[in-house]
């Protein structure tokens, strides 16, 4: 049985303002780094064949704490990277909602074939990080721990891909900064998710 932990990245300052970051390069602030040392903590004891990472700052600062004293290194897939938003990074969703209402509102209708102008598509995504979720499986398709830290978007792509749901259920997972999930892949086929969203680790400061 492989088990495979999947952490999203820590708080940014346009998390907090609620901007679409999609693809652009935000920093953690003071409350993301902490929380990135708080996961290293939270999964110290435990050994991984590899560490996977989107290859944005946000999220290889995030796993950084976590390699800290281990015989790894990050590996950085660009594939596991946010859906991008084109035109509308950097605006706030209020933003986005006052300058072009209509597609806001197909925004949140599960269609996964809608694209934000210059952006991409839920489906692009899910076509994306499911293609690297095979690849990956391919190669720890026996006991290993697998560390995944990326965003809340393509983890819920590698999510329903893993659990072999329909792609437009990616949305209905809530994940936050810093959080963990845990799915165990079995060597039958079957697919279990052990752990979902979970912050208990981060404390209530930082939540």
């Amino acid at each position: 049985m492989a088990r495979w932990f999947l952490v999203r990245h820590g708080e940014t300052d346009w998390n907090i303002e609620g901007r679409a970051q999609g693809q652009t390069d935000t920093p953690l602030n003071e409350t993301g780094r902490l929380q990135a040392q708080r996961v290293g903590l939270r999964l110290a004891g435990i050994d991984f064949a590899a560490i996977y990472a989107s290859d944005l700052p946000r999220v290889t600062e995030t796993a950084s704490p976590i390699v800290t004293g281990r015989a790894l290194s990050i590996q950085t897939l660009p594939a596991l990277r946010e859906k991008r938003y084109g035109e509308w990074e950097g605006l706030s969703y209020k933003e986005v909602e006052a300058r072009y209402p209509d597609l806001f509102k197909r925004l949140f209708q599960e269609d996964i074939h809608f694209a934000p102008p210059d952006g991409e598509s839920d489906a692009d995504v899910y076509e994306r990080v499911a293609a690297a979720t095979d690849r990956l499986k391919a190669v720890h398709c026996g006991d290993d721990n697998v560390l995944i830290v990326a965003h809340g978007g393509s983890l819920r792509a590698m999510m329903v891909k893993l659990l072999k749901m329909p792609a437009e259920y990616m949305w209905r997972f809530k994940l936050a900064n810093g959080s963990l999930s845990v799915v165990s892949l079995y060597e039958d086929g079957g697919v279990t998710l052990d752990l979902l969203n979970d912050t208990h680790h981060l404390g209530g400061s930082v939540e």
